[in-house]
């Protein structure tokens, strides 16, 4: 291990936390379900444990018990600065996405909004008229 600090996080019951590097996770309270990219098996971690990740796989944790938190110590390896870079980046692009997805759904349900309100506004308008207000039924189209 090298001489980094290592995090502590508090998990709230329902909170996913993503850990992108490699590194070694400790349960100090509690249980967590650890699932890695490239593993079939998810794996029940609990407090006391702790399991090391390669550099090269993703991880995803969460609490064990829905209605429970969990506490975990991350301990991430240590990134040459290339690779540290080229991460950065690449979490500044996901954010960038992100904001950008979130912008399409918000612009999406606006338009859908807009639309409900035209065809509502449409059908108002059709039941107010009579069959014998409107133009073409006078005679003054011809």
């Amino acid at each position: 291990m090298n001489t980094q600090i290592a995090e502590r996080l508090s998990m709230a019951p329902g909170q996913l936390v993503h850990l992108f590097t490699g590194g070694e996770l400790r349960v100090t309270e509690g249980r967590v379900w650890l699932t890695r990219s490239g593993d079939l098996d998810d794996h029940l971690i609990e407090a006391g444990q702790r399991i090391r990740l390669n550099g090269s796989e993703g991880a995803i944790i969460e609490a064990w018990q829905p209605a429970a938190g969990a506490r975990v110590q991350w301990l991430p390896q240590r990134q040459p600065l290339p690779a540290r870079a080229f991460a950065g980046a690449l979490r500044g692009f996901a954010a960038v996405a992100f904001a950008a997805e979130f912008g399409a759904r918000v612009l999406a349900r606006g338009f859908a909004a807009l639309a409900r309100n035209a065809a509502s506004s449409a059908r108002r308008a059709q039941g107010c008229i009579s069959i014998g207000d409107s133009i073409a039924s006078s005679g003054a189209l011809k």
